[in-house]
């Protein structure tokens, strides 16, 4: 830790006065020049660690999205039974108990999974059905 604040300060003032010679050399104060290169790299390091924050807030933000995508799928969206009916996505798992949190109210529910069958039917296609006459109705 102080190896590096060691070389962060160590180059901070290297730049800032090699900045400071080279304006002097157009005619400007070595201590102006020496104070202007060390305002220059504050504002580079702050626009650069904007700049970098801003791309890991919306990387993260797309891997949230990921996420939760992916979640909706082995989730559902539940009704809290209590007053509020506050509505939540909850993960469903059927190898142990389901049970979640609801955000209003704070109290533990469980969720109850059951299992339905149906028939599969198929839409009828080229079905060879009478014409109607319309105008004999």
């Amino acid at each position: 830790m102080l190896r590096k604040v060691s070389f962060q300060l160590f180059s901070l003032i290297t730049l800032s006065a090699i900045f400071g010679f080279w304006v002097s050399t157009y005619g400007v104060n070595l201590i102006l020049g020496v104070c202007s290169g060390i305002a220059i790299q504050f504002i580079l390091y702050n626009a650069f660690t904007s700049v970098l924050n801003s791309i890991v807030i919306l990387k993260n933000k797309k891997l949230e999205n990921e996420r939760l995508k992916e979640f909706s799928y082995q989730g559902l969206e539940l009704e809290c039974p209590c007053f509020k009916k506050e509505k939540e996505l909850v993960p469903v798992r059927f190898n142990t108990p389901n049970y979640y949190r609801c955000r209003e109210c704070n109290k533990q529910l469980s969720v109850i999974v059951t299992a339905e069958t149906a028939v599969v039917t198929e839409p009828l296609l080229n079905a060879d059905l009478p014409k109607l006459d319309l105008e004999k109705i």
